[in-house]
């Protein structure tokens, strides 16, 4: 078992663009909790967002935010049944502290409905363990879009290429759906190119070469609309070119998140859009 001390050290971010390292008492697990030692965690979006100021969450509490975590049990509630000290842990919320009791299940921080634990796996590392989040809202994007309910030709654009994004490609490619992708970054580019989806970079449609043409005009000559358009990066703009890209009667899935975005009345309703 890991020796604890009584305080353990945690970021907080107590307004844009300040965080603050700070020590603070260790929680205590009570009989249906698992305390963690955080080991591997990643940075997601929004962790940048709240850090910035333009997210919808707003993360003053200690240990601030940080849901992409590997982290190891080192002491378990009495009523705990099936997680072992030692035991590799996925989505610990509050992962920005040294140690946490807090679990990121459903939504971010502790699912108070249900009283959710974090996932066991020790058949993967650290590391791997912190992807857990981002595969988990890949599939939740994939699912959402009901591909199982169409049969024939199935199409999907992906609008961003970050991690989610690119997860969320190989998801739609495993399961045989043509996939067409724009993003600025050419290594991100390459890699779903390399997967099989077709790439087009926003930022090669400038008014000298293109005049009023679009990377949208271009993927809907090329690749033409889709089944589903998936908007992963928050932006207003983006959304618009989803709206603009989803066939009539289909679905545009949001996940990038930013406080407030607006969509046009009169296009979504022609469309009948999702």
């Amino acid at each position: 078992m890991i020796i604890l001390k009584d305080k353990m050290r945690a970021l907080l971010f107590p307004e844009p663009w300040v965080v603050k390292l700070i020590e603070i008492d260790i929680p205590k697990p009570d009989a249906n909790e698992v305390l963690a030692e955080m080991v591997s965690v990643g940075i997601c979006g929004s962790d940048v967002g709240i850090f910035e100021g333009g997210h919808w969450i707003i993360a003053h509490e200690p240990g601030g935010h940080g849901h992409e975590t590997g982290a190891i049990a080192v002491e378990v509630g009495n009523d705990i049944e099936d997680i072992s000290e030692g035991d590799h842990l996925a989505r610990m919320g509050h992962g920005y502290a040294e140690y946490s009791t807090h679990v990121n299940v459903v939504g971010h921080g502790k699912d108070e409905l249900t009283g959710a634990l974090p996932i066991v796996r020790n058949d993967l590392s650290m590391d791997e363990i912190s992807f857990a989040d981002a595969v988990g809202c890949a599939i939740n994007c994939y699912e959402r879009a009901e591909f199982d309910r169409k049969e024939g030709e199935k199409k999907a654009i992906v609008l961003g290429l970050g991690p989610i994004g690119l997860i969320l490609t190989q998801i739609l490619l495993n399961n045989r759906i043509e996939v067409a992708a724009t993003e600025p970054y050419h290594h991100k580019r390459d890699l779903a190119k390399k997967w099989g989806a077709e790439v087009y970079n926003p930022n090669d449609y400038s008014r000298p070469t293109h005049g009023n043409e679009t990377v949208i005009d271009e993927i809907k000559k090329e690749f033409g609309e889709a089944h589903a358009v998936f908007e992963m990066v928050g932006h207003n703009d983006t959304l618009l070119n989803a709206i603009n890209l989803v066939k009539p009667g289909y679905r545009v899935l949001v996940f990038g998140a930013q406080k407030m975005q607006y969509i046009p009345y009169v296009n979504c309703r022609k469309k009948g859009v999702v």
